[in-house]
């Protein structure tokens, strides 16, 4: 069994003066990422794998979370998640190397609340991930090449707010 953890980017910028890709987080989304890292570490453990969008604001979200995990491994950055649909979201998943048993993506939506629906099987409108919201996947498959739609169960929707932040 694998998990995946999606992990909406923090709150960012609202406008864009050098480019939608290159929004910074402002200091609410660097708390609130510390808070989500800081939760992973504590309620989920450490995975094995970070894989992130890399736009600024996901690669902070990014960093900030792994530092607060306390996971030292290189972030792989990932330009197939920006601006990206579900079937490339999880073609994405289906990339990831087959010994991390559990993965924190980092990215954006729309596509991030459309990836857990279709790996869950839900209907469209019954996963909210706001900024900095993290969605808890176990995933019904042995290898991470085998993920496709309806093959995940939502354990839980994470959010600073309801964790307390």
């Amino acid at each position: 069994m694998k998990t995946l953890l999606v992990l909406r980017h923090a709150k960012a910028q609202p406008d864009a003066p050098h480019g939608d890709w290159a929004r910074d987080l402002i200091d609410r989304g660097r708390r609130n990422a510390q808070t989500m890292g800081e939760f992973i570490r504590d309620r989920i453990g450490r995975p094995d794998a970070i894989v992130s969008s890399d736009a600024h604001r996901a690669r902070q979200t990014a960093e900030i979370a792994a530092e607060a995990i306390g996971y030292d491994a290189p972030i792989t950055l990932e330009h197939a998640i920006y601006e990206a649909w579900p079937a490339d979201l999880i073609d994405v998943v289906r990339s990831f190397r087959e010994e991390a048993n559990t993965v924190l993506v980092v990215g954006h939506n729309p596509g991030f609340e459309n990836l857990v629906v279709a790996l869950v099987g839900l209907g469209p409108s019954e996963v909210r991930l706001p900024t900095a919201g993290l969605a808890h996947l176990e995933l019904s498959v042995a290898e991470w090449s085998q993920v496709g739609p309806s093959s995940a169960r939502l354990v839980a929707v994470h959010t600073p707010k309801g964790i307390g932040d």
